[in-house]
């Protein structure tokens, strides 16, 4: 073999390893890229970041609390208003209560027991009317210990809600009006209702009242006032009666009506 024809054939050689180098190094190129065409990106080795740390137990915030049915959106949530608390107002003992002293009540004994003529004292009226059962205040207070005593004195109580509501009362005396009484079985009189009224020309009284007197005359009382005052003339032939009211300066005649 010629030393020429063995050059060319090293030659070859050399072109073709260079040319498969340069084929393979391009396909490991392409095969290093995306399917989408991008390069891949090696971020490097995973990152330890230590053990998981531990926050501590649980914490048990309680029972779930139930605050109701869900409310519509933008609405104010209900306010709780509780009822009022309501009592009875005691109008009777507001009107006792209410009784000014010195101001005169219309009002009476029936004679039934202790019932008076209205269940609460009415409006007052001039001490100088004509009513047939007419008291003067004197006091209001809690007991009928502070009450005046003595005859036409009386008082009118009523028990409320806040205690004893007691109305001291005087006797105011007007002619021809009646009172009750009670007869001594001889043609007189042994008591007189003073705190009583009646209709004049009544058929029936209550018990233990059995007679009907009417106020003749309000004087004022002369020394050594007595019945014998009440006589209108000397021909006057009627029964008289009489009392010594405030503090013995009135003297007051009963007669029988007629």
């Amino acid at each position: 073999m010629s030393t020429s024809g063995t050059h060319r054939r090293w030659r070859w050689v050399c072109v073709v390893g260079l040319v498969l180098a340069v084929v393979l190094s391009g396909c490991g190129r392409k095969h290093d890229r995306d399917s989408d065409g991008g390069v891949n990106i090696d971020a490097g080795p995973n990152i330890d970041v230590g053990p998981d740390i531990d926050v501590g137990p649980d914490i048990d915030l309680g029972p779930d609390i139930n605050v109701g049915p869900d409310e519509e959106a933008g609405s104010p949530s209900p306010v709780h208003v509780p009822e009022p608390t309501t009592s009875a107002f005691d109008t009777t003992e507001e009107a006792f209560r209410s009784v000014e002293v010195g101001s005169c009540l219309p009002v009476y004994m029936t004679g039934y027991g202790n019932e008076w003529s209205h269940s609460e004292p009415p409006a007052p009226v001039s001490c100088g009317s004509s009513y047939g059962g007419l008291f003067q205040v004197t006091h209001v207070g809690s007991s009928s210990g502070e009450c005046g005593t003595g005859t036409g004195h009386t008082w009118w109580s009523y028990s409320g809600a806040s205690g004893e509501t007691t109305i001291c009362l005087e006797r105011v005396w007007v002619p021809r009006y009646c009172v009750l009484a009670e007869s001594d079985g001889n043609g007189g009189v042994s008591s007189l209702g003073t705190s009583t009224a009646v209709d004049c020309d009544a058929d029936s009284v209550p018990q233990p009242y059995d007679t009907v007197l009417v106020v003749s005359a309000v004087y004022a009382a002369p020394a050594n006032a007595s019945t014998d005052h009440c006589v209108q003339s000397e021909y006057d032939a009627n029964p008289y009666w009489s009392l010594l009211v405030n503090e013995d300066s009135t003297l007051v005649c009963f007669t029988t009506p007629g």
